[in-house]
């Protein structure tokens, strides 16, 4: 054991320490984006099968609105937006993943019934959110 101990070198004990600090670097970016945000003007969109079947808007009200749906198959699920938070609070699925995932709040957070091909997602209508996303491909 010490013979392997011997062997590290300053330089190594540099190295992983930098490479630790930088695995944090995502995580860092990601909050100051979510940060510095315009929560103002955020919507809440409901896809089945890629198509939008319905649209909350995400404002400091205090109601509770509900939105029911159910497609051809006999599938359906609900969704409540209570003030600024959206959950899936009901779906006739078998493995109920979407109903144990938390509830919705910030532009980006999604909600995704897998079985039943929806995917309830907060966006923001304001443009400039969504183009100064990081984009890793456009780092090239």
């Amino acid at each position: 054991m010490m013979k392997y101990i011997k062997m590290i070198k300053r330089g190594d004990v540099i190295v992983v320490l930098l490479l630790m600090l930088g695995s944090f670097l995502p995580l860092g970016i990601f909050s100051y984006v979510q940060a510095t945000a315009d929560h103002s003007n955020m919507q809440v969109v409901v896809q089945a099968n890629g198509e939008i079947v319905h649209v909350f808007d995400l404002v400091d009200d205090g109601k509770t609105e509900t939105f029911h749906f159910e497609d051809d198959h006999g599938h359906s699920n609900t969704i409540v937006r209570t003030g600024m938070t959206v959950d899936m609070t009901e779906a006739n699925c078998s493995d109920q993943v979407c109903v144990r995932m938390s509830d919705v709040a910030l532009v980006g957070d999604t909600i995704l019934c897998l079985p039943h091909k929806l995917l309830v997602e907060v966006r923001s209508d304001n443009p400039d959110d969504n183009t100064n996303e990081i984009d890793v491909l456009s780092l090239r």
